[in-house]
């Protein structure tokens, strides 16, 4: 865990004085930012509706360097002085478990990782409740659960559900998460994205781990899809022109 720069309270306070907190802290809201276009898109959409926010993210095992770049370099963009990062080399992508990918399978196997959301927001949620924050933001759009299933809003929901019946020092008020571009397209987030002024020319998307991205993976023809549509080009592929 490094980089600790959360706007809650303290994290040795009372069960009694969290609880206290909490009450305070409706405005309080900490964003899961990986910094891609999604969790971009979600950190700017919090800052305009919550009064406190806060930043965490994840370096999971082999975590691509351009990645947490853009988490970092999104977060200055947007006023922060700091995230929290916590780092969880344990958690492995598909690809990083020795499994072989076959070619008529889905070409987001390579990225899938095993109970993924419930890891993070379950870490999201130990420290929301820690420090009195009542909502957690995570960026799913509306595409991501026909292969991620931990990404449906059926999903999402039974996780609240878990979160209140299992924090005894939040009474009847626990932390919740919220997916503010769940039910929109890739092209629904970009356009959000833009009223937003989200830099986009910092988002990652790709899957590859070199320093431009490749324009041919999933994540790639998705963005390059949406911003077509639109009829605008995408800032992150202007170096390939």
């Amino acid at each position: 865990m490094r980089s600790v720069y959360l706007r809650g309270c303290k994290q040795g306070c009372t069960y009694a004085c969290r609880n206290r907190c909490r009450k305070k802290n409706a405005q309080a809201a900490l964003v899961l930012l990986s910094g891609g276009l999604d969790s971009a898109t979600c950190l700017y959409w919090a800052k305009n509706k919550f009064t406190n926010v806060s930043l965490i993210t994840f370096n999971c095992f082999d975590r691509a360097k351009q990645e947490k770049l853009a988490a970092l370099q999104i977060a200055k963009a947007a006023g922060f002085e700091s995230l929290l990062e916590i780092d969880i080399p344990f958690v492995r992508e598909y690809s990083d478990l020795g499994k072989t990918v076959k070619r008529n399978q889905d070409d987001r196997l390579p990225t899938y990782i095993p109970s993924r959301n419930l890891i993070f927001y379950s870490i999201a949620a130990h420290f929301a409740e820690s420090l009195g924050i009542k909502w957690i933001i995570g960026g799913h759009n509306d595409h991501d659960g026909t292969f991620f299933k931990d990404a449906t809003s059926d999903y999402i929901d039974k996780i609240n559900l878990l979160f209140k019946q299992g924090s005894p020092i939040s009474g009847h008020d626990p932390c919740m998460i919220l997916t503010p571009v769940g039910k929109m397209s890739r092209k629904e987030v970009v356009g959000l994205a833009i009223n937003l002024h989200v830099p986009l020319e910092l988002t990652w998307s790709c899957h590859g781990k070199s320093r431009r991205h490749c324009g041919t993976c999933f994540a790639c023809r998705q963005r390059l899809e949406a911003f077509k549509s639109l009829g605008i080009s995408d800032p992150v592929f202007k170096e390939h022109l």
